[in-house]
């Protein structure tokens, strides 16, 4: 099976921080939480890390369908909400 790799450069187009306020994410479900992001734009694939993340809320996805605005997905798999405060979320964009 061949593998072809296409619309990556070879060096990311955003590498940038944004400190955001996800909120309370409700019990075993998914949230999506908008961040805005300069640079960012329809059909680049994203990385995101927040190295302070809360205790078992997890990065599902980052997908950009409006120009400038990153919507990251957070997933919270336990019984109780998570109140996630203010932290830098690190952002790489293909």
């Amino acid at each position: 099976m061949a593998v072809t790799y296409s619309g990556f450069s070879a060096a990311p187009q955003i590498s940038t921080k944004v400190t955001a306020t996800p909120g309370s994410i409700t019990t075993v479900t998914a949230t999506e939480v908008s961040l805005t992001v300069p640079g960012t734009q329809p059909g680049m694939h994203y990385i995101v890390t927040a190295p302070d993340l809360e205790t078992n809320l997890g990065i599902v996805s980052a997908v950009c369908t409006t120009a400038g605005t990153l919507k990251v997905r957070f997933i919270n798999p336990t019984a109780a909400p998570i109140v996630s405060a203010s932290q830098t979320f690190y952002i790489l964009g293909l």
